[in-house]
């Protein structure tokens, strides 16, 4: 299938806009990080810091990709493609978030995934270093607090995407098919 005929099929259906691969699954880790966090355990504590932490890492690169897909539309008919990086390292998709075509909500979201990977690596890397459960736990509360705002914003920016996406289909790609 040529570049041309390959954007204008997805362009045509919203099925394969950017969007989660797994989103149930997803769900289900946000409440498994919820129910380990409330356990009130060191365990439970890290478990959902690492929940948070990938589950934070999954938007990213969900909007990295609606990024993408975005510019392949607004340069269309000139073509334009971007590596496939399936291995990158979450200060590696924040560098590809922050380089890309600007959104409302890009700077939020970039200030609350560096602020969960700080509070990430503070935590697992001085582990041996806190003092009581009770600090364990409140730097993970800060966490899910943070991953909390996070998900809020990052739905405003996927909606935004969609809604820019709807819009090229129907003023750019109205005639097709």
């Amino acid at each position: 299938m040529t570049y041309e005929a390959d954007l204008r099929r997805r362009i045509q259906s919203s099925d394969l806009w950017p969007d989660f691969e797994r989103p149930e699954f997803l769900d289900d880790l946000d409440s498994l990080a919820e129910q380990a966090l409330n356990r009130a355990t060191v365990e439970g504590a890290l478990a959902a810091l690492l929940i948070y932490h990938q589950l934070s890492e999954e938007m990213v690169r969900l909007l990295v990709r609606d990024s993408q897909f975005f510019i392949q539309l607004a340069v269309f008919p000139a073509e334009i493609s971007f590596p496939n990086r399936p291995r990158q390292m979450f200060g590696q998709l924040l560098d590809d978030l922050r380089h890309t075509v600007s959104f409302p909500e890009r700077d939020e979201i970039l200030s609350l995934c560096e602020d969960i990977n700080k509070r990430r690596n503070d935590l697992v890397h001085r582990l041996t270093r806190r003092t009581t459960l009770a600090d364990i736990l409140l730097s993970v509360q800060d966490v899910q607090r943070c991953y909390s705002s996070l998900y809020q914003e990052f739905e405003q920016a996927h909606d935004y995407f969609r809604v820019s996406f709807h819009s090229f289909k129907k003023d750019t790609f109205s005639d097709d098919y």
